[in-house]
């Protein structure tokens, strides 16, 4: 008996190695594939800056976390929280942008039919793509961790570097939610595969949602893991000044005061429940890819697509005998015509259809609030909020002949610089203000001309971004994760961020915003210039 048992483990085993590096090989195609390109880059430089800003230096006028009127002295404990828990939720609000559409590129570069062929259960694949998924996260989580680490040797005024209040924070806040919302983006795309501007909206309706109950949610369903440090940060201010306000202000909270005092953070005492219950989250996100396992379609084309009914072999026949008819002689005459704007109305009319239709009940209604809403906050959260239900629309404008492959045609054809381009741009700002328009006829009644101005020049800004973006990217995810940080920082009414002028009115913003636009127009065109150039 044990000979038969030995005999089995001998025969089997070569086959689990071989498996097992195939699953290895997938994790880290993927994930170099996803890396090596100008997008990653460009989020990656993105969040070192904003690594660099989670710990204001001494004198800025803006704060990222504070119990009450208590700003924490810059110590091991109090660098290395703050930025694990501002990485999580940094991470969180641009990590489903920044992975998601893993499974859509196998399908699209035909990987995944070969996939489909080999015996790779549903299960493993979408946790070869969760994997790699949460590793591209852990890359930027790693720079970040090397930013912060040049923070507390820049800034930390002689307190001892504790590798341990560094270290232990990122492990425990940080790699859970990250491992997370990997799970999350594969589950998504499994089920919304079809609807990709719905899945983004649902990441950013669900971001919002979870951001403003972290007040009251409990420390056991905190999703990013920063409610067990908040306490222990409110304990130690309670512990040591019996103050009454422990309230806590996370964010980038911009404020002229200078009156904060502070208190020495002496780091979380990180007890057993606080880390089986960071463990559930990466096993609920298991959880989610074994149950979309379930419903995963395989790249089935026939599940993907609904069939389209056969024709009829007679109905084939007569259409045939019926063509037979067609004098060419009378036909009308084919006019050639070398003008913009039957470009336009083809742009706008593939900007209407796209996306499924009731998007456009939601739009109508966006289109109803900016009417009847207050001003401020039609202005202020309705519009970015409409704007941004836009970003599918909007995030393709330079890069959709490459995803369809037809750019070796249009890029082909007459002036395609000077008429394709900007059909496309003319088309996407008609939306913006389309969709703006009864913001701007209330503020066209009030004589408000200067603010008309404003909403209309960030219209044309956003869809320059667009299309500068995607043309430098070659992709739409860079533009979409910029866009939902603008979004959400503009609900949040961060000055910097305001791009149509809801905060401000200023001739100064004004000549910045005309400056970007010039800047973003002349990149547009020299780089599609360039892609014409090395065709």
């Amino acid at each position: 008996m044990p000979q038969h048992r030995w005999k089995t483990l001998t025969c089997t085993s070569p086959i689990v190695i071989i498996k097992m590096k195939a699953f290895y090989k997938i994790i880290v195609y993927d994930y170099l594939q996803r890396t090596r390109s100008y997008a990653f880059l460009i989020t990656l430089a993105v969040a070192l800056y904003a690594a660099y800003a989670f710990i204001p230096a001494p004198g800025a006028h803006y704060t990222t976390l504070r119990i009450g009127n208590y700003l924490g002295a810059q110590n091991a404990a109090w660098i290395g929280c703050v930025t694990a828990m501002m990485t999580s939720v940094f991470l969180s609000l641009i990590g489903p942008f920044l992975v998601n559409s893993a499974i859509k590129k196998d399908a699209d570069t035909g990987v995944g039919m070969i996939t489909a062929a080999t015996s790779v259960s549903n299960f493993n694949y979408l946790l070869t793509k969760t994997l790699s998924s949460f590793l591209v996260l852990l890359s930027i989580t790693g720079f970040v961790f090397l930013m912060s680490l040049a923070l507390f040797f820049f800034r930390s005024g002689g307190y001892a570097f504790e590798p341990a209040q560094f270290i232990l924070p990122y492990l425990i806040v940080t790699l859970p939610t990250l491992f997370f919302i990997a799970a999350l983006s594969v589950t998504a795309e499994v089920f919304l595969y079809r609807y990709t501007i719905l899945m983004n909206i649902g990441f950013f309706f669900l971001f919002c949602a979870l951001s403003s109950q972290q007040t009251i949610i409990p420390a056991a369903l905190d999703i990013f893991g920063v409610k067990p440090v908040t306490t222990a940060m409110q304990q130690a201010v309670a512990g040591s000044y019996h103050v009454v306000n422990r309230d806590v202000s996370m964010g980038f909270i911009f404020s002229s005061k200078k009156d904060f005092n502070s208190f020495v953070f002496q780091g979380v005492h990180w007890t057993i429940p606080v880390i089986l219950g960071r463990l559930l989250w990466m096993c609920f996100g298991l959880l989610l890819v074994f149950i979309s396992s379930k419903f995963f379609h395989r790249f089935d084309i026939q599940q993907r697509f609904k069939a389209k009914k056969k024709t009829k072999l007679t109905t084939v026949m007569s259409q045939t005998v019926q063509l037979r008819d067609i004098r060419l002689s009378e036909l009308p005459p084919v006019t050639p015509s070398y003008g913009i704007l039957p470009f336009i109305r083809t742009e706008l009319l593939m900007l209407f259809r796209k996306g499924p239709r009731w998007l456009w009940l939601i739009n109508i209604g966006g289109m109803i609030a900016l009417a009847f809403s207050p001003l401020t906050v039609a202005h202020q959260i309705v519009l970015p909020v409409l704007w941004f239900l836009q970003v599918g629309r909007w995030s393709d404008l330079g890069t959709k002949e490459k995803t369809h492959r037809i750019h070796y045609f249009t890029f082909a054809s007459y002036k395609p610089l000077t008429r394709l381009l900007p059909a496309q741009i003319i088309a996407g700002i008609t939306i913006a203000i389309v969709l703006a328009s009864p913001l701007l006829i209330r503020y066209l009644l009030s004589m408000q001309f200067a603010v008309v101005l404003n909403i209309i020049m960030g219209g044309i800004f956003i869809v320059l971004l667009a299309v500068a973006l995607g043309i430098l990217s070659g992709g739409k995810k860079l533009f979409e994760i910029l866009f939902f940080l603008f979004t959400y920082s503009n609900i949040n009414r961060v000055p910097f961020t305001d791009y149509f002028g809801g905060e401000n009115h200023g001739l100064n913003y004004s000549a910045l915003i005309d400056m970007l636009i010039g800047f973003l127009g002349v990149m547009s065109f020299v780089l599609r210039k360039f892609e014409i150039r090395r065709l």
